[in-house]
């Protein structure tokens, strides 16, 4: 299971801060899905705040969600998780589109500068479509025929 750790850890590390991944691979390796900060703790030997640091980054990107349990917090991963990310990931596309956009009549439509920003805000735009549609093949094929993921 540790090397199974590093290895998930060590993946997740271009887009996810150490801590964060470890704390998604927990959630995810339990039977349940769904863990307190005790559990947490206890299974990655590290302290609350490090618990809270990872799940706060993890609910920011929406893959994480806080439900109350009695007195204490469980911190849950779901079925549509991945979609979820996804989605953000759309929206941060559409983001990128949208700010590089604003620079080309800054810098000039017609100059080097402004050809090469029109080009990337069209290619943003372009993947956030096809991030999109992508997205919505998910949830046509997983869910519209009732099979769920």
């Amino acid at each position: 299971m540790r090397e199974f750790e590093r290895r998930f850890t060590e993946f997740m590390s271009p887009g996810l801060p150490t801590m964060a991944s470890r704390v998604l691979f927990c959630l995810f390796t339990s039977d349940t899905g769904n863990l307190t900060v005790a559990d947490l703790t206890e299974r990655l030997q590290i302290s609350p705040a490090s618990v809270s640091k990872g799940v706060g980054w993890l609910e920011r990107v929406g893959l994480v969600r806080r439900e109350r349990d009695n007195r204490r917090e469980r911190y849950l991963v779901d079925d549509e998780v991945w979609y979820r990310a996804w989605i953000v990931g759309t929206q941060s596309m559409a983001l990128w589109a949208d700010i590089i956009r604003e620079g080309v009549d800054t810098v000039g439509r017609q100059s080097p500068a402004g050809v090469r920003l029109k080009t990337a805000s069209r290619f943003f735009d372009l993947l956030s479509s096809d991030m999109a549609a992508a997205a919505e093949h998910y949830r046509r094929a997983f869910y519209d025929n009732g099979e769920g993921p």
